[in-house]
This record gives C-alpha cells, structure tokens and sequence, in this order.
C-alpha cells in the first residue's frame, strides 16, 4: 500500500500512541503487559497466512469492532478540543466538524495518509526533544513508587483494539513503527509521573496538556500546551482517518 517505508512507520507511529492514550497508565507493568499482548499479536498477525475476513458475518464483526474504537477515539478528539480549544462546549459543532475533516482525509488512499504522518514525526521529534527537556527539570524520583508497585497492576483492553486496525495493513512494515510509538507514549508517561505523580495525573483529563500549560522553557518558549496541544489533535484525527479508510473499503468488500 505505502511503498516507502518511512510513511507507514510514521502512520503507525501516531496510530499507537493514539491508541495507548485512551487509558491513563499509572503503574509500568499495567503498561508493559499491555505493550508486549499488542507486540505478540503483531508478531502472529504478521506470520499468520490465512484471511479471517473472507466470510461476510467475519467482516460484520470486524466493522463493528472497529466502529466501537472509531466512537471512542471520536468522543475523546471531541472532549480535547473543547478543552483546549473553545471557551464553551460545542459537542456538536466539533463533532460534526471532525467527521467531515476525517471523511475528507480519509476517502484518500492510504499512502496519502501516510505521507501527511511523515511530514508531522518530524514536528513532534523536534517539539518533543524540547517539551522533555523541560519537564526533566519537574521530575521528583518520589513520584515512582506507586508506578513501580506490582501489586498497584491493572489492565484495561481498550488500548489492544488496536490489533484490529493493525490487522488490516498487516502487510506493511508495521512492527517498527508500533516499537517507536509505544516508546514515545512511554518516555511521555515517565516523566508525566516524574512530574505530578500517580495520584494527581488521574485528576487530569490530559494531563500532558495540563502541564505544559505552567512550563517555560529558559524562559524564551512559552505555550507550549498550544503547539503540543496541534500534535495531539492530528494524533487523533489521523488515526479517525486511517479508521474510516478501513471501514469504508470493507463494506465495499462487503458488498462485493
């Protein structure tokens, strides 16, 4: 589908980290248990011949796993930009802003999608290098014994709905572009705990937003929750797109 390898790595990249900020992970092994059940599906996706979505009540199910992830990535994009971005709530006017922006990216092919990823890994590499610097200066060492505390381990299945969306551009170069994205989204939650500890990052909504808000960075880079806050956003209305690419083409298949 995506011919130069870096696109799908970058689409992939963003499509993880979408997925695994759907829950706040409070303790590393709730996060690596989760890690390694996607990365082992990935591995068996990846080897596994046969097509499991040749029969239609198959690809009924599919379509309707995979609406279930579109709904919950769409409530949460709307939550986050009414949060960040509007003074008043405007669940309709987002929502139907946001479907019609992810209808128009995604009716294009996947390589389209891709190549817009690619452009983005370059700002959020650059961004982020300064957004870590800044929050290394936060971290208090304190803040790690509930995150480290095995018997504080919990799971939530919502992050591993990204199998499915996997499953479909299994053929693609997928495992690197899930490695870095799943180590982005865990250096992200290091220093998130570093910084305001297990207890207060579940007051926040988007915490990462949250404290960004109060950080200056040698005092010449302010806001940057705002120019976060614009990866965030793409994160989230990339992977709605990819999603709607997919389920599109299977009804078509469906049809067929």
């Amino acid at each position: 589908m995506i011919k130069r390898d870096i696109s799908m790595i970058a689409l992939i990249f963003f499509l993880t980290r979408t997925f695994f900020s759907l829950y706040t992970f409070t303790n590393i092994y709730s996060y690596l248990i989760t890690f390694f059940s996607i990365f082992i599906s990935i591995i068996i996706i990846k080897k596994i011949k046969v097509d499991f979505l040749k029969s239609k009540i198959a690809k009924i199910i599919y379509l309707l796993i995979i609406l279930f992830s579109f709904i919950i990535i769409l409530n949460n994009t709307i939550i986050f930009i009414n949060m960040n971005y509007f003074k008043y709530n405007n669940y309709f006017v987002t929502l139907l802003s946001l479907l019609l922006i992810t209808y128009i990216i995604g009716k294009n092919d996947i390589k389209t999608i891709g190549s817009m990823s690619e452009v983005f890994m370059v700002i959020f590499v650059i961004i982020s290098i300064i957004i870590y610097i800044g929050l290394i200066s936060l971290v208090d060492i304190r803040n790690y014994n509930t995150y480290i505390n095995i018997n504080k381990l919990s799971i939530n299945f919502i992050p591993m709905l990204i199998i499915f969306i996997i499953y479909y551009i299994r053929h693609n170069n997928i495992i690197f572009g899930y490695i870095i994205g799943a180590s982005s989204f865990l250096v992200d939650n290091f220093l998130l705990i570093g910084s305001l500890g297990t207890k207060l990052i579940l007051t926040y909504k988007f915490p990462g937003i949250s404290i960004l808000k109060s950080l200056n960075f040698f005092n010449f880079v302010n806001h940057l929750d705002k120019l976060f806050s614009f990866i965030y956003l793409f994160e989230y209305t990339i992977t709605l797109s990819l999603i709607i690419y997919i389920f599109k083409d299977t009804i078509k298949r469906l049809k067929n």
